[in-house]
Parts: C-alpha cells; sequence; structure tokens
C-alpha cells in the first residue's frame, strides 16, 4: 500500500515539473511573440512618427524594417506622402447644381458668390488644387481639420491676387501669373500653419465673366487678342526685316572690301611694273623707247584686219599707200 502511495506521488511530482516546464516555454513564447510585435515596416510610399510611452521620439520615420517597444508602450504613426490629393475650390463659380456651394451659399444668403478684381469688376473663378504630405509629424499632430483650412486660405488668396488687378489683365494674359503667384501664397500659408503639406500644382481650371455680360467681355478680349497676334506679326516681320538688311550690308561691305583689295592689288602691280621699266628706261633710253614703241604697235594692229602702211619715198610729192595682209 505504501508502495503504491510513493509511486502516485512520483508520477504527480514528475507531472507537476512537466506543467511547469510547459507553462515556463509557452510563457517563453509568449514572451518572444510579445516582443516580435515591436517589428514593424515602413513602405516605401509612406514615413512614420514614432511615440514611446506619449513622446514622439522619431519625427520622421524613413522606409524600411524597425523594431521599437510593444504596444502599449509606444505608437507608430504611417502617412502616405507620394499619394496626390486634389481638392477643387468653386467658391467662386456659379454651379447651377444644386450640391454646389455656390447654390448652397444662394440658399442660405440669397447673395450670389463672386470676386472683385481690381477696378470693382465681377469674376467667376474655379481653381484645382493638387497637393501631397511631405511632414508626417505636423500631418498627426497639426491642423486637425486640413481641408477646410486649405479650401479658406485658396479663397482668401484668390480675393487678395483678384482685389490687385484690373478685369482685362485677369481675363486674357494674367492668368498664368495669377495661378503661379496663387500657388506660392498658398505654400507660404501652408507652412506658417505647420500643416506638413506641399503644393504641387494649381489649375485655374476657369476664370470668367459673369454670363450677362460674357458677350461683352468677349468682344474685349478678342480686340486684345487681335491686338497681339497684330504686334506679333509685325515685330516678327521687323525682325526679318532687319536681318536681312543686315545680311545684305555684309555682302555689300564684303564685295566692296573685295574690290578694293583688288584694286589695291592691281595699283601695286602696275606701280611696280612702271618703276621698273622707269629703271630700264633710265640705264638704255633709246632702245627702252623702240621696244616699248614695239610692243605697243604689236598690242594695237595685232586685233586689225588690214593693216595700212603709208610710206613717203624720196623725190616725189604724194605718199603710197599699201595694204598689208
Amino acid at each position: 500500500m505504501e508502495r503504491e502511495q510513493n509511486s502516485i506521488a512520483a508520477e504527480l511530482k514528475s507531472s507537476a515539473r512537466q506543467a511547469r516546464r510547459f507553462i515556463k516555454w509557452v510563457f517563453l513564447g509568449l514572451g518572444c511573440l510579445y516582443l516580435g510585435t515591436g517589428f514593424y515596416t515602413i513602405k516605401t510610399n509612406e514615413l512614420g512618427v514614432l511615440e514611446v510611452m506619449g513622446k514622439v521620439v522619431d519625427r520622421q520615420v524613413l522606409p524600411g524594417l524597425h523594431y521599437t517597444y510593444p504596444a502599449p508602450f509606444s505608437r507608430v504613426y504611417k502617412v502616405p506622402v507620394r499619394k496626390s490629393e486634389s481638392l477643387v475650390v468653386n467658391d467662386f463659380f456659379q454651379d447651377p447644381a444644386p450640391d454646389s456651394r455656390a447654390s448652397i451659399f444662394y440658399g442660405l444668403t440669397g447673395l450670389e458668390s463672386y470676386a472683385l478684381s481690381g477696378d470693382n469688376n465681377t469674376v467667376e473663378v474655379k481653381v484645382a488644387l493638387h497637393y501631397r504630405s511631405i511632414d508626417p509629424f505636423d500631418v498627426i499632430f497639426g491642423v486637425a481639420q486640413k481641408e477646410t483650412l486649405l479650401r479658406d486660405i485658396v479663397c482668401r488668396e484668390i480675393i487678395h491676387l483678384l482685389a490687385v488687378r484690373p478685369v482685362d489683365l485677369v481675363l486674357t494674359s494674367g492668368r498664368e501669373m495669377i495661378g503661379q503667384a496663387l500657388q506660392s501664397g498658398i505654400q507660404a500659408k501652408l507652412d506658417l500653419n505647420r500643416t506638413g503639406i506641399t503644393v504641387d500644382r494649381v489649375d485655374i481650371q476657369e476664370i470668367r465673366p459673369p454670363a450677362v455680360v460674357q458677350n461683352f467681355f468677349d468682344d474685349v478680349i478678342n480686340a486684345q487678342i487681335d491686338k497681339e497676334q497684330m504686334e506679333s506679326r509685325a515685330e516678327s516681320y521687323a525682325t526679318a526685316e532687319v536681318a536681312r538688311a543686315r545680311a545684305e550690308g555684309d555682302r555689300i561691305e564684303r564685295e566692296a572690301s573685295a574690290y578694293a583689295n583688288q584694286v589695291i592689288e592691281a595699283a601695286t602691280g602696275e606701280s611696280e611694273r612702271f618703276l621698273k621699266l622707269l629703271e630700264e628706261y633710265r640705264k638704255v633710253p633709246e632702245i627702252t623707247r623702240k621696244r616699248l614703241y614695239l610692243e605697243f604697235a604689236r598690242e594695237v594692229l595685232g586685233g586689225l584686219k588690214n593693216t595700212y602702211l603709208v610710206e613717203r619715198e624720196e623725190g616725189t610729192a604724194p605718199a603710197r599707200l599699201r595694204v598689208l595682209p
């Protein structure tokens, strides 16, 4: 009996040891799994913010595999930074759709929403904004309602930019300049409010006068376009004529220079030849005079078909005329 009790006690002790060993391995495995939850990955199109014990320790975690304290001791925020978002601001554009902002504003106030130019003319404008997040810390812990703030900033910049420019400039050549100024102004206000947003592009989709005066503005714009086209054609013609005149002047100058060189060379050669003849003449004047006379006669008479030689014989009154072949 006692032996059986001892055997049972030994089995119970062995089972207890196995149970403790099993529990130990279980807790060890759970601990490893818990510690393994500290690994996290930031994708290539993301940036992260690491918060440990309620304090931000890394404001910009780069893409890749990282490790931190497991939850709840730390928290990782992931923000997409390459995703482009768009916002259409049509607060100053008359859209007949019942759910448009202009229709809602008219239903609430009974007023139509326009923007004013610098010469007190009403203008309708619709702007498309393309932006993305670049600073994850400001995106997470900055302004809560970023789209509302962004829309308000765009509306404020539109009012400010149009209020200092005449309507003719706004509707014609100033459109591109206004778009550039609008982008820089919006970006400055976003940076000032620490939104973590960068503006990639601002497109002015529509900028026009109200429909009731559209035809009159179209006439003015067409006249200005015709004026600019005529000025452009005149400038092109003037440029072409100036270039042609310069080319002609260069050609005449080159020809005159070549002719002057030719005349100078010919005159130099003649003077050298004359000096040589003069030198020979001074040495033997009689022979040189006769040689020059014969050369002159050969050059002059060589081109004649018939040669007439007049001779006078001694003792006869008239001269005889002979024709030499």
